[in-house]
């Protein structure tokens, strides 16, 4: 989807493409919530709630690179920052925090770089040495919300 409101700007937004966004400010609002303002390459500003990307190290002045994750039926644009160390596409390390049994479907949890604790499907049986060495490569989907979408990659099984 395009945002309309762009069609006479100097660039047109469009869902999954990625532009430069300059961070402007940092504030709370209303909703008690903290957010950047972020400005656009046409000069039109957007919010990014900060609580996901804490630990981006992220600075009023910088400009950044995000990803148009999606335009609402309103025209408001769900931005996406480019994650300082995974890429989508990718794949990673990662070490395991826990496996689990979750309503039939077995996940393994496992920590990203900042300590967050991420639940990836298995589908398929693991390798028994896996939990040996603590550590299980991952293919990195997506990233939303500054968290990334891990599946196993293939060299596990």
């Amino acid at each position: 989807m395009q945002y309309p409101g762009y069609n006479s700007g100097k660039t047109n937004l469009a869902e999954g493409q990625s532009f430069p966004f300059k961070i402007c400010k940092h504030l709370q609002l209303q909703d008690g919530e903290w957010y950047y303002i972020l400005q656009d390459v046409n000069g039109f500003k957007h919010f990014l709630p900060s609580e996901f990307y804490r630990d981006y190290s992220l600075s009023i002045g910088d400009e950044i690179i995000c990803r148009i994750d999606k335009i609402n039926c309103t025209g408001r644009i769900f931005l996406e920052p480019k994650h300082p160390f995974y890429q989508e596409g990718e794949n990673y390390l990662f070490s395991i925090a826990k496996p689990s049994d979750c309503d039939n479907t077995q996940v393994i949890y496992v920590h990203d770089m900042y300590r967050n604790c991420i639940q990836v499907p298995i589908y398929e049986k693991l390798k028994p040495e896996l939990f040996e060495t603590n550590e299980i490569w991952c293919h990195v989907k997506t990233i939303r919300k500054g968290t990334p979408i891990l599946e196993l990659h293939r060299t596990n099984c």
